[in-house]
This record gives structure tokens, C-alpha cells and sequence, in this order.
């Protein structure tokens, strides 16, 4: 289940690519989509930080990187973990990430270290709620995932369905 920082919207489905997969006409998530899709997989039991420097390596870099940066928002960070991960596998293709991308997530890391915010939340459970729970269940720290998730289910809005109608009520 999705921790709900990163939500998929018609953006998504407008940058996806047409494709025939087993003969069927559909089609596929863009690489920023994908490579977006994959920031939060960083659990124990499963962790796609190698698919997400396969699809910077796989596409030499050429993505909209501004777009990957809007996916990420607020959560930059993970983005720059993922980078920081990219850099030390392929070390002599570190240009695939622009150097002005660096800078400005390495720019913010420097900002952010300068000056803690002492009011900035603990972001464990968008993390992995299982390996951070003793910092929600005995520590009491907010469990930031189950909010994030508890925001999205307000805005959902299920489609007229006639076909189903007992899935939109569950909804």
C-alpha cells in the first residue's frame, strides 16, 4: 500500500507511453513516473533503489528532471538519497543527473543542516511503519504515514460505475 506522499494523478496517464505488451494495446508509465513511483520503496523486505538507478542509467539521464522534482515536492530528500545511491553505482556517469539538479538538492541539504528546523516533523513511517513503529508506539511520535493516508481518502473520488456499484459503496 502506498504511504500517500506521493500520489498518482491524470498527469501520469497524460506522459504515459503507448505500447503492445503480450500482443495487448496499453499503456505504460513514463520513466520520471516510474522512477517517481519507486522513491518510497525502501523497506526492508523491499526495495527498489536499484530499479530507480537502472531507469537513470537505462535512459543515459535524459528525463524531465523538473517533473521527477515535482513528484518528489516537499519530499526532495528521498530524491536526493536516490541520487546519492545512483552516483555511488555508476560513479563515472554521475553527469546523467543534470549538475544544476546537484546543486540545488545539495544546496537545500546545505540549508537544511545550516538551520534545523526543530518543528519539522518525524517522516519515519513514510519510510517503512513497520521498521519505525517503536517511534509512533513507544516514543510517540506522529505516525505522519497514517495522516498523509487518512488526507487522501478524502479526496478519492470513485467514478460513476454502473457495472460495480458494491465497489464504489466500499470505497
Amino acid at each position: 500500500m502506498s504511504n500517500a506522499a506521493i500520489t498518482v494523478d491524470d498527469s501520469w496517464i497524460e506522459h504515459s507511453l503507448p505500447a503492445t505488451v503480450l500482443g495487448v494495446a496499453t499503456r505504460l508509465l513514463a520513466p520520471e513516473e516510474q522512477l517517481a513511483s519507486k522513491l518510497f520503496v525502501v523497506r526492508r523486505d523491499r526495495f527498489d533503489g536499484a530499479d530507480i538507478a537502472h531507469i537513470i542509467y537505462a535512459t543515459r539521464g535524459k528525463l524531465d528532471w523538473e517533473r521527477i522534482l515535482r513528484h518528489a515536492g516537499e519530499h526532495w530528500e528521498v530524491l536526493l538519497w536516490a541520487l546519492l545511491l545512483f552516483r555511488y553505482v555508476y560513479p563515472s556517469h554521475s553527469d546523467y543527473v543534470p549538475a544544476s539538479l546537484w546543486r540545488d538538492l545539495i544546496g537545500r541539504l546545505t540549508a537544511a543542516l545550516a538551520h534545523p528546523n526543530a518543528k519539522q516533523e518525524f517522516r519515519g513511517s513514510l519510510i517503512d511503519d513497520c521498521i519505525f513503529a517503536i517511534d509512533v508506539r513507544e516514543w510517540g511520535l506522529e505516525d505522519v504515514q497514517a495522516r498523509y493516508r487518512a488526507a487522501l481518502k478524502t479526496t478519492i473520488v470513485m467514478p460513476a460505475c454502473e457495472a460495480c456499484p458494491e465497489a464504489r459503496e466500499s470505497a
